[in-house]
């Protein structure tokens, strides 16, 4: 993929996420060898594990007060998509904070993942 088709595959995940299913964003855009390492800095590998803890975060989430992408920058194969999260997780309480997904792109997939805050 190049840039500009990246940066059409991230508005297209934008749009089915604002939708409100992020599991669709998930299955059409990730690769099934995803390595993603989420804010709490551990890795998980595969596409099937990370699916697994994606639906049971989203289980737990009992209110979202806010989760849009701020902006994104592309730049060869890595994009930078910038979200604003606010919502109340069954464990953690209040969640607000801007964070960043860096991704890496393979075969017109999400192949890594990185989040920071």
């Amino acid at each position: 993929m190049n840039e500009q088709q990246i940066a059409a595959a991230l508005d297209e995940m934008i749009s089915i996420v604002a939708a409100g299913d992020p599991m669709a964003a998930y299955d059409k855009f990730y690769h099934e060898d995803l390595e993603r390492t989420d804010l709490d800095g551990i890795a998980h590998s595969g596409k099937v594990t990370n699916e697994k803890i994606g639906r049971t975060a989203l289980s737990k989430i009992t209110a979202i007060r806010d989760f849009t992408a701020l902006g994104k920058i592309v730049k060869g194969n890595r994009s930078f998509l910038v979200w604003s999260v606010d919502y109340d997780h069954a464990d953690h309480g209040k969640i607000a904070m801007t964070e960043v997904a860096i991704q890496d792109w393979q075969d017109g997939k999400i192949i890594k993942e990185k989040f920071v805050a």
